[in-house]
């Protein structure tokens, strides 16, 4: 490989800075400078920190020279555009490329343009500050971009006047100013402030650490690092006792750079690295010490010991000191949030599925629109003055048919007796948040799976429903978004109704009682079952279609649905073992959206599992419901005691990875109100 590594002495076209952050703070002037008023231009000098790299270099340039360098993070510079920075790239951009399989030949300016980077060209404003700075103020930006979760976090890119480029600060480079303050004349007050706090005062505790066992893969082991938005992760045994490495994103460089092949074991991989010993600290220790470590080992992660039993008590890191620069700082989330695509996004991919009736139409023009859409709702024109829409959906059809509407009568009619509420949202909604709005307006007897979607002005631009979800969970790109889902590794079993729990309808009742059983109970499936066996589903879908084809209401649900679904093609069932993805995947080709639950192929249904119930799994993402769908990263954080083997411990090393919950089983480690979940 051609060297692209050069000292950072070029320019490029100016980038405004944030405003300084001193502005906000209240009191700002009489708070302590724990860098002793240093500034970024003390601390950085041109050709001294960073490097570069041009837009045609390979994601592999980078890990090659981000290893041979010891540096965290690059500008990309187009010289051929006046030397102007196009991105920045990180450790956590090679962790990201390697765990998406992305080639290693992969252009950096196509990385940067994918939607993947961490620091494309859009971002560099908030990622830009001026040598004349004060380190305090760097520290802070640091903090404000780790909490926000969506750019890098750990560097900041220093531009002069006039537009020229410095370097890059990394966090490491700030804890080595915080901690070693004589190599810029700051003075022993501030050297014996800085020395105050142990590492024990500012590590991460072990009950907030990540494991994972010497059997797993390195993609495994990436899944986690990269879904937690955490940079260390423990290497334990079987009984999650003894600490056999750390595995942080340097290693992760190192094993890109050298075309590791990702399905490789932790075990296997391990053989040939660095002892944890090179990494390790007292928690007694100062932080001026673990600064030292750092500094002379090119290492961002310690792994602190108690002094005097050699238990693994925590884990520091370059961010975790600069999180103690400020009393006021807020605690960085335990984990990150994962919004996923906004509602806008779904719907315009699934355009062709919102549906708007005109005026005047009747009951059985909105049920074949709605059977041959597949859909669960539409909007129908309503008033005479203007244009005013209402929203009609599968419960309403539910009501008509049970109150005896025929085909010909006009929907506008009964809409304006009724007026059916719903919820709005605006487009940009993001889709956990549009799952938790369902969620949280489902009462008592009354469910909620539908939102209207309209701009700021109160336009209509469409319906998204419950099956929307499925389908925003099937489209997407990436392998990091589905984990950040948490739906390959949520099971059906977490989130399904038990079938004992749900109302039930004989093979002979006729659909109009059957239906009317809706209303009471509140729910959207009923289990058709008799003395022998449980025969299948009734859902509001049943009311649409039997509304479309004027089915009597004293016809029996054995004659109508029952016979009605045998000649339908498409699966009706899915084990309780089967992920929330390929359950969505399902739901969404099939535009179904209740799934009778089996243990085994042919086996008695054991629960349903709906579209909503997807909606539950998934947003427990922003934690506005109790259920976990990242529940199975629990089983990865370290337990209460973890001992540093020291070598030969081979045997240990060897064993499988630590079991989730299984059917019938509780988590011991989530609220009672997870473990109800759990069946």
């Amino acid at each position: 490989m051609e060297s692209r590594v050069e000292a950072e002495t070029s320019c490029f076209p100016h980038v405004e800075p944030e405003a300084s952050s001193s502005v906000e703070r209240s009191e700002a002037g009489s708070e302590e400078d724990v860098f002793g008023k240093l500034t970024v231009g003390q601390l950085v000098h041109p050709g001294e920190v960073g490097c570069r790299l041009r837009p045609q270099d390979g994601l592999g340039d980078l890990a090659e020279a981000l290893a041979a360098t010891g540096r965290t993070a690059m500008a990309v510079v187009d010289d051929q555009d006046g030397g102007s920075v196009v991105g920045m790239v990180t450790v956590n951009d090679v962790m990201r490329a390697y765990f998406e399989g992305t080639p290693p030949q992969t252009r950096l300016s196509e990385w940067l343009g994918s939607g993947e980077a961490r620091a494309p060209a859009r971002l560099l404003q908030r990622l830009v500050v001026p040598p004349c700075a004060p380190l305090v103020e760097v520290a802070e930006k640091m903090v404000s971009n780790a909490l926000a979760g969506d750019c890098a976090c750990h560097h900041t890119i220093v531009q002069g006047e006039n537009g020229f480029l410095f370097g890059i600060v990394s966090s490491h480079d700030l804890v080595r100013a915080l901690c070693h303050g004589e190599d810029w004349g700051r003075g022993q007050d501030a050297e014996i402030a800085a020395a105050s706090l142990s590492v024990q005062d500012v590590m991460k505790t072990r009950n907030r650490i990540f494991t994972c066992p010497p059997s797993d893969t390195m993609k495994e082991v990436l899944k986690i690092l990269l879904v937690t938005q955490q940079n260390s992760v423990l290497v334990v045994d079987q009984e999650g006792a003894h600490v056999f490495g750390l595995i942080t994103p340097r290693d992760v460089v190192k094993a890109f750079a050298d075309v590791v092949d990702i399905g490789l074991t932790v075990e296997d991989w391990m053989r040939d690295r660095t002892p944890s010993a090179d990494r390790t600290i007292m928690s007694d220790s100062r932080l001026d010490d673990a600064a030292a470590i750092m500094t002379n080992r090119k290492v961002d992660h310690l792994v602190v010991l108690h002094p005097e039993r050699r238990e693994v008590v925590g884990i520091v890191s370059s961010l975790e000191i600069l999180l103690c620069t400020r009393a006021d700082a807020p605690l960085l989330r335990s984990m990150p949030l994962w919004e996923g695509p906004t509602v806008a996004e779904v719907l315009v991919k699934n355009q062709s599925l919102t549906w708007t009736c005109p005026k005047g139409s009747t009951f059985g023009e909105v049920a074949d629109v709605l059977t041959r859409s597949a859909r669960t709702s539409t909007v129908v024109q309503i008033g005479d003055e203007g244009f005013r829409c209402g929203l009609l959906t599968e419960n309403d059809i539910v009501h008509a048919y049970v109150e005896g509407r025929k085909r010909s009568d006009v929907v506008e009619s009964w809409m304006a007796g009724i007026e059916p509420p719903f919820l709005q949202v605006l487009p940009s909604t993001p889709l956990t948040e549009a799952a938790s709005l369902m969620l949280s307006a489902a009462e008592p007897h009354h469910s909620c799976h539908h939102l209207v979607v309209k701009d700021a002005i109160g336009e209509w631009l469409g319906v998204f429903s419950a099956l929307d979800i499925a389908r925003a969970l099937t489209n997407l790109s990436t392998e990091l978004d589905i984990a950040r889902t948490g739906m390959e590794e949520t099971t059906v079993g977490m989130v399904m109704k038990l079938i004992e729990f749900l109302p039930r309808c004989e093979p002979t009742d006729t659909i109009r009682d059957a239906l009317t059983v809706f209303d009471i109970s509140g729910q959207n499936a009923l289990v058709v079952e008799d003395d022998e066996k449980v025969h299948g589903l009734l859902t509001p879908r049943c009311a649409i279609e039997a509304l479309a084809r004027e089915v009597p209401q004293n016809c029996t649900v054995a004659a109508w649905v029952l016979d009605s679904r045998r000649s339908q093609e498409g699966p009706r069932e899915v084990q309780i073992n089967t992920t929330l993805g390929d359950a969505a995947g399902i739901m969404a080709m099939h535009a179904l959206h209740h799934l009778l639950v089996v243990e085994e192929a042919g086996g008695p249904p054991v629960g349903v599992l709906s579209s909503l119930d997807l909606a539950r799994g998934i947003v427990s993402i922003n934690y506005h419901c109790p259920f976990m769908s990242l529940s199975w990263l629990r089983h990865f954080v370290g337990p209460s005691r973890l001992t540093l083997e020291a070598g030969g411990g081979e045997d240990k090393m060897k064993h499988k990875r630590p079991r989730g919950p299984v059917v019938g089983e509780a988590d011991a480690s989530s609220p009672s109100h997870h473990r109800q979940r759990l069946v």
